[in-house]
Formats: C-alpha cells, sequence, structure tokens
C-alpha cells in the first residue's frame, strides 16, 4: 500500500496545512466577533419617548377596558374574543378609536 518513501511525511504535511489554514480562518472570524460586539456595546439601547408612549397607550387602553367592563356587569361573563370585540365597538361608539 505504501510504496512511495514520501506518502507518510506528505500526509503529516497536508494535515498540517489544513490545521493552519483552519487555525488562521478561525482567528479571523474570531476578530469579527469581537469588533461586532464592540460596535453593540457602543450603540445606545432603544429605549426612549417612543417607548414611553407605548406604556402609557397600554396603560390608558387598560383603563378605558375597565371601565367598559364596569358599565355593564353581564360583559364579564362574556368570552374574551366576544369582549374585546364589544369593546372595540364601544371604543367606536365612545370615539376613543384613530381616525385615519
Amino acid at each position: 500500500m505504501v510504496e512511495n518513501p514520501y506518502f507518510i511525511p506528505g500526509l503529516i504535511g497536508a494535515v498540517l496545512v489544513f490545521q493552519l489554514i483552519l487555525f488562521l480562518l478561525i482567528v479571523g472570524i474570531s476578530g469579527k466577533i469581537k469588533r461586532l460586539s464592540r460596535m453593540l456595546v457602543q450603540q445606545e439601547p432603544p429605549i426612549g419617548p417612543d417607548l414611553a408612549g407605548k406604556k402609557e397607550a397600554t396603560a390608558d387602553q387598560k383603563k378605558w377596558f375597565e371601565v367598559f367592563l364596569n358599565e355593564d356587569p353581564a360583559r364579564r361573563e362574556l368570552p374574551k374574543k366576544e369582549q374585546f370585540a364589544a369593546f372595540r365597538r364601544w371604543r367606536e361608539d365612545q370615539g376613543l378609536n384613530w381616525k385615519a
């Protein structure tokens, strides 16, 4: 099977070359990952007036939903799907929906 005297050294050399190439690829990828992580750390988190506005709108909707449920106690007995459908109609009747 092994008739060539350079087969084993050639095979070991090829394996070492492939390992060197793999090592260089790993070093390059890790450098890119470090650069990306530094870029992410430098960016500011997206917390701002948009998040505050969404929280306020959500709190406002919860308040109106409680008003809606308190107007008619039978509404609390409805399934959730029907409650929300009736709440959407109630909001439209009250003029609480945004107009396009």
